[in-house]
């Protein structure tokens, strides 16, 4: 038994190590030189009671470093019973590049054929008219250069057919904090098997896909059902023999709110759970890992109490080293005493968050259970 658990724990080691080494040798980034005639595109942002937050929102599209004669904004009031749609309403009247959609539920979303904020982005995308398709949520806070960024990023190559950015949580408070870093070691890990060729998803609030690639996979309408319709999506789109890339920059950098609390942290991380059971198997394998690594660890150092610490100090520093050079990446820093506190707050969610996945209760999304 004590070698099961000895070869689990260098494993996840090795692992470790793998993402800070690759990392370190394998970073790409697709920023290309700008050329001289920007793109049209168009940027979607679905909308649902967000009354108190979307102003900021709205206020970083204003600061958008692109020529509002190539920009086309719209915004999608997906049936809030808040002031969402007066505020948008307000917004685009001034603005004659945006546009308010008021989202009609289907036939397909009462079926349950498709989800709510996929029923919402499928009735905006059909008014889109850009060459590039970018989209973000209403909590999220856009740089002004991020339209840009994602735009010179695609440009790289032509078979690419969607680009996922980086989004980082407001770090307003320790809760916050830690879920920041528990985005951006996800990231890492993202950016890390996208760069050697395995982008297994996209993120859906910092996201472009080309109108290419979208029209070849019937939008999001044209996607089977899934609580994760941005991994569905990036699926799709791979299968139709488009490649995906992951640009790390602090000029794609959006940021958005952070779960007020630990019921609302693990409705969303169940949502994600779905995309993540429809992961390859070698993925759903290096998962595994990192959640049995406490149980591992702890039955280790009831055995060899200095082996198991030993081993928790090492993974701990190659992991705290890896979210260090994600951080720098996109000019931010590390806080030691973070890093401490995050290895106890990962291994404690990932654990509640297996559990409550496989409790018998409905998702919820926004009022909407699935």
């Amino acid at each position: 038994m004590v070698a099961i658990e000895l070869i689990c724990v260098m494993l996840l080691l090795c692992q470790n190590l793998f993402l800070v080494v690759f990392f370190r040798t394998n970073f790409r980034s697709y920023h290309q030189k700008e050329a001289q005639e920007l793109p049209q595109i168009s940027i979607l942002i679905p909308a649902r009671n967000e009354a108190g937050i979307i102003r900021h929102c709205l206020q970083a599209l204003e600061q958008l470093d692109y020529p509002t004669t190539k920009l086309q904004v719209i915004l999608g009031n997906d049936q809030s019973i808040d002031d969402t749609a007066e505020i948008i309403e307000a917004w685009v009247a001034e603005k004659p590049y945006a546009s308010l959609v008021d989202i009609v539920p289907t036939v397909a979303e009462r079926t349950r054929k498709i989800n709510g904020k996929a029923n919402a982005l499928a009735q905006m995308g059909d008014f889109a008219t850009g060459e590039y398709l970018l989209f973000t949520d209403a909590d999220c806070i856009v740089p002004t250069s991020w339209a840009k960024e994602m735009v010179l990023a695609v440009q790289s190559s032509e078979q690419i057919g969607f680009v996922t950015g980086v989004t980082s949580v407001q770090s307003l408070g320790f809760y916050a904090k830690m879920q920041d870093y528990d985005w951006l070691f996800t990231l890492g890990m993202v950016k890390v098997l996208s760069d050697l060729g395995l982008s297994v998803t996209t993120m859906g609030n910092n996201m472009l896909i080309t109108k290419k690639a979208y029209d070849a996979v019937g939008g999001f309408s044209g996607l089977k059902f899934s609580l994760t319709e941005d991994f569905e999506i990036a699926q799709a789109i791979q299968q139709k023999g488009f490649k995906g890339i992951h640009q790390v920059s602090d000029q794609n950098l959006i940021t958005t709110k952070a779960q007020p609390n630990l019921f609302s942290l693990l409705e969303q991380r169940k949502r994600w759970m779905h995309g993540a059971m429809k992961l390859p198997l070698t993925i759903k394998a290096l998962l595994a890992l990192q959640a049995l690594f406490l149980p591992l660890v702890i039955l280790l150092i009831v055995n060899y109490t200095f082996l198991g610490w030993l081993f928790w100090l090492t993974k701990w520093s190659i992991q705290s080293y890896f979210i260090y050079l994600f951080k720098k990446k996109i000019s931010q820093k590390a806080n030691i005493l973070a890093l401490i506190f995050f290895e106890i707050y990962y291994l404690f969610t990932a654990w509640t968050t297996i559990l409550y996945y496989f409790w018998p209760s409905k998702t919820n999304w926004k009022g909407r259970k699935y």
